[in-house]
Formats: structure tokens, C-alpha cells, sequence
């Protein structure tokens, strides 16, 4: 007899409904635990989103700020530059001022017994090119060497870029 909460239940009914309360909760289980992993997998991927975008920006924000300490190098070296060519050629236009040619022949000629060459004598001067360059049509032209030109140049920007100063 069925008396309401208070009747006694038989085994058989008892284990049904606890194996539809069991099976019910480990769906909502099963359920809330996938709800978190993706929770927790979105959580991540923002995470290394942020990250990312960060490290992007820091290299980017180092790469400007060793141009423009490189940019104000230059522009001081630049003024070093033009002061000291400025002193060397007031030095160099004192030294031609303190020489006196005719004094110089004047020595020439009296202590060291030089003279002038006549017009009929043939004077050879040796001067030494040691600013040639050879280069060899191989060297200049060729598919290969511009591939590998631009291959060069494409590593070192790279290089250059990820380095840190």
C-alpha cells in the first residue's frame, strides 16, 4: 500500500528512481564540466592573445626606440663632423698661409743644389693607385648572385628586427 512519503518503498522502485536521479545528475555533470572547459580553453586562448599582441608591441616599441637613439647618434656625429671639418680646413688654410714657395726653392737650390728641369727633359712622376677595384663580370651579373644578394639583406632585416638593444 502506497501511503504517500511515508509508504514503503520496494527495492525495485527505489533503485529505478536513484538510477534515474544518478543518470540525470551525471548529465548535468557531464554538461557543466564541458561548460567549463570551454570556459577555461576560451580563457586560455585570450590569455595568449594578450601575450602575443603584447610581445608584438614590445618589439616594436624597442625597434622604435633604438631608431630614434640611432637617428640622434647620427645627428650629433653629424655636428662633430662639421665643427671638426671646419678646424681642418682653417688648419690646412693656416699651413699654406705659413709656407712660403719661394722660400722653399730658395733652400732647394742653394742647400740641397736641386734645379728646375729644362724643356727638354722629360720628367716621370710614379703615383700608386691603390684605389682600384677589380671585379669580375661573374661577381656583377648572374641570376644567383642576386638571389643571393636579396637573401642576405632578407636575414639581416630579420635579424635586425628581433634584436634587441
Amino acid at each position: 500500500m502506497n501511503y504517500g512519503n511515508l509508504a514503503y518503498q520496494l527495492p525495485e522502485q527505489y533503485d529505478a528512481r536513484l538510477r534515474r536521479k544518478t543518470r540525470t545528475h551525471r548529465i548535468t555533470t557531464v554538461k557543466r564540466d564541458r561548460e567549463q572547459m570551454l570556459y577555461r580553453s576560451k580563457n586560455m586562448r585570450r590569455i595568449c592573445v594578450i601575450i602575443a599582441i603584447s610581445l608584438a608591441a614590445g618589439f616594436m616599441i624597442s625597434k622604435f626606440v633604438a631608431v630614434n637613439e640611432t637617428a640622434q647618434q647620427i645627428t650629433s656625429l653629424n655636428k662633430e663632423l662639421a665643427t671638426l671639418e671646419a678646424a681642418t680646413s682653417q688648419m690646412i688654410f693656416d699651413m699654406e698661409q705659413s709656407v712660403d714657395l719661394a722660400e722653399i726653392e730658395k733652400e732647394a737650390t742653394t742647400r740641397l743644389g736641386m734645379q728646375r728641369p729644362e724643356k727638354y727633359q722629360t720628367v716621370y712622376v710614379n703615383v700608386r693607385q691603390d684605389d682600384m677595384t677589380e671585379k669580375t663580370a661573374g661577381e656583377v651579373e648572374g641570376f644567383s648572385n642576386d638571389v643571393v644578394t636579396t637573401l642576405k639583406k632578407f636575414g639581416g632585416n630579420i635579424v635586425q628586427f628581433f634584436s634587441i638593444k
